[in-house]
This record gives C-alpha cells, structure tokens and sequence, in this order.
C-alpha cells in the first residue's frame, strides 16, 4: 500500500478505519520480526481484532507510549522499524507549534519510517476533499501525504498520494488492494 521505506503523513476523513490500515502496517511488521513503536493512543477493540492472534514473542516488539511522554532524546525511537504516531496534532483547527516541533524531532530522531496519521480537514473553499494539516511543513520534514477517504458509493477506501492512488476493500478484517481495470 503506503511505500514502506518512506515516512507518511496519513491523513484521513472521521469513521474510515484508518487505524486499521495503521495495525495492519504494525502486523506486518511485528511478524517480519520488526520493532514497532506506537506513539500515542492504542485503540484497544481494533488492537485486540488485528494483533490479538500474534505470539508473545511478535508482541514483545512493540512498545506503546503516550504522545506526551515521548522523549526524543531517548533511545526508543532510534531502536524501532516502524513508528506510528497516532494523531499526531489535534483533530481541529491549525497544528500548534508545539505538535509540529515534536513531530519533527520524532523524524529526526527515528531511525525507521514514520507513519503520523492526522484526521483532515474540510477544505474552507468548498472544494472536494480534506485537505491536510500543516501539509507542507511536514513534506519538508520528509513525509509523503497520503489521502484516506471513502469512496462516495459503496465500503471501498481510497488510498492517495501525489503520484498514486489505489482502491481498498476491507476483507476478513484487513484493507486488500483491489486491482485496477
């Protein structure tokens, strides 16, 4: 889905599993023998449906930790794979400074990708769509934006950067790409 050797921000619409789409990148990479770091709140329901299959040992690689907590000088970041940061400003209005400075330090400090996921806003032109908090500070930082909506008709979600864009169904609990035709 998400290219996974570049750090994403993905930023979604309200009601459209995208903390689904980020446990699946966390099984992913807890099976492959990765080490994940959640930086915020770990939804427990979705959790428990995607991860609650995988052996302690898999689970062992994945460390949880509230956003405000997080310290960036300290050695976790530098030892994950992957880091989710789940919603990394808050859901209205203009991103603080503040959120923005601790996003930026958790990119420099990370030694794996980052996924920082942020729920969109509506964009105040009229136009289509969300649009994306403090889109263009956080591509200097290095992330790619991703798009995550539902499609207007039926359960399907699209999945949209710059220069892609792909079709989702949930399936048996997971996001499947669908082909294109």
């Amino acid at each position: 889905m998400m290219s996974d050797d570049c750090s994403a921000h993905l930023v979604h619409g309200p009601g459209n599993d995208a903390v689904l789409l980020c446990l699946q990148l966390v099984r992913r990479n807890l099976i492959s023998g990765s080490k994940v770091l959640w930086v915020g709140i770990l939804p427990q329901k979705p959790a428990e449906s995607i991860l609650g299959s995988l052996s302690e040992a898999s689970l062992s690689n994945l460390l949880i930790v509230p956003i405000k907590k997080i310290e960036i000088s300290s050695g976790i970041l530098k030892s994950a794979d992957l880091v989710i940061v789940w919603s990394w400003c808050t859901n209205h209005g203009r991103a603080s400074k503040t959120d923005i400075s601790l996003l930026e330090g958790i990119m420099k400090s990370a030694r794996g990708r980052v996924v920082a996921t942020s729920l969109g806003n509506q964009d105040a032109s009229g136009g289509p769509g969300i649009i994306a908090r403090s889109r263009v500070k956080l591509e200097n930082m290095g992330f790619n934006t991703w798009f995550f909506t539902r499609k207007e008709e039926g359960q399907e979600r699209i999945l949209k950067s710059s220069d892609s864009e792909m079709t989702l169904k949930r399936e048996d609990g997971e996001f499947k790409v669908l082909p294109e035709f």
